[in-house]
């Protein structure tokens, strides 16, 4: 590579990480309220317990269009997907027949918090339909109605010193009602460390949230998680490729609820990376479905709004047999 290129290489990569917030130039026409959804060619892939079952591109009009950084499920086998925009796109399945996504800001033009942009995460009680998203410029957890009303906001003491466009990146409610929000900067350079806040209940209500520490190995950093339900958290992982234009490897690993105490450093075990044959780009967003009594995994990826990436959903079958054997090979 000629040093000319390579210094351009090394400076664009530099400008992307951690959290890729370079911006390519959109024309500024009116955002459509409707997004597509199409399928995807690809071929048969399979990573650890993962194998792939599906793919699609989602594609909308209008500059603000993209940057879908955050993944949750909703009743009625829909999803809702939050950009670092600050707006969200509520869709079906996109492999059940229905309606067209609907593109739309959290909030009105009247009450949205005008810093609420840079949405990396969401969680959400199921039994309130109350929903939770985490801001990594301002490192803000905000509340939102069952039907996405804003209700308020905290910017936890804990966080305020987290990057800031490195900070809040994985976030979301364990079963028994705590909450854990995620750096993805690493205490330094080459640490595998990352800050982490455990809040006991509501993060709005809790003043007083304990510092964990969440070890993740390697150079992947932690950029969404969920609780799968039976004693452990998933976790979404990403690490930057230096190349022209930047690349991303994608890996999937876990931890125990059990481990998340008072104190305590977790420890994440890699179960997963997602090499040949699925389809690359830089996936933010986590969700699990049941199909049958079968775990699916849902990935989706946040383009950056740059011209060069694209905004990919993954259907992913979770085969929690082979899980358990690859475990006890181990």
């Amino acid at each position: 590579m000629r040093p000319r290129r390579l210094l351009m290489t090394l400076a664009l990569a530099a400008a992307l990480a951690p959290s890729l917030w370079l911006r390519s130039e959109a024309p500024r026409v009116k955002a459509s309220p409707f997004g597509h959804i199409e399928p995807l060619a690809h071929q048969a892939a399979t990573a650890g317990p993962f194998r792939l079952e599906g793919a699609w591109e989602i594609s909308g009009s209008g500059s603000m269009f993209g940057g879908f950084s955050a993944l949750i499920t909703l009743p009625g086998d829909r999803f809702l997907a939050g950009t670092d925009g600050g707006r969200k796109l509520v869709f079906l399945r996109p492999d059940r027949p229905g309606p067209p996504a609907l593109f739309s800001r959290f909030g009105t033009k009247a009450d949205v918090d005008k810093l609420a942009v840079d949405l990396e995460a969401l969680t959400r009680d199921p039994d309130t339909g109350v929903v939770w998203g985490a801001y990594e410029a301002s490192n803000a957890i905000r509340r939102f109605g069952a039907d996405l009303a804003p209700q308020g906001k905290v910017r936890p003491r804990a966080m305020r010193e987290w990057g800031l466009n490195s900070g809040a990146e994985a976030f979301t409610r364990l079963p028994d009602g705590r909450f854990l929000a995620v750096e993805e900067r690493a205490e330094g350079w080459g640490s595998e460390i990352h800050k982490a806040v455990l809040f006991a209940g509501d993060p709005l209500e809790d003043k007083a949230p304990r510092i964990l520490q969440l070890a993740v190995p390697g150079n992947y950093r932690p950029v969404d998680m969920i609780a799968t339900g039976d004693g452990r958290v998933l976790v979404l992982l990403r690490e930057l490729v230096i190349s022209l234009p930047p690349g991303f490897r994608t890996a999937i690993g876990e931890f125990d609820v059990a481990d998340v105490k008072q104190d305590a450093r977790v420890k994440l075990r890699v179960l997963a990376e997602l090499g040949d044959g699925f389809p690359h780009d830089n996936y933010e967003g986590l969700a699990i479905t049941q199909d049958d009594g079968v775990p699916h995994v849902w990935l989706v990826s946040d383009d950056n709004f740059m011209t060069y990436q694209r905004s990919l959903l993954l259907k992913l079958r979770w085969d929690q047999r082979r899980d358990q054997r690859q475990k006890a090979r181990k």
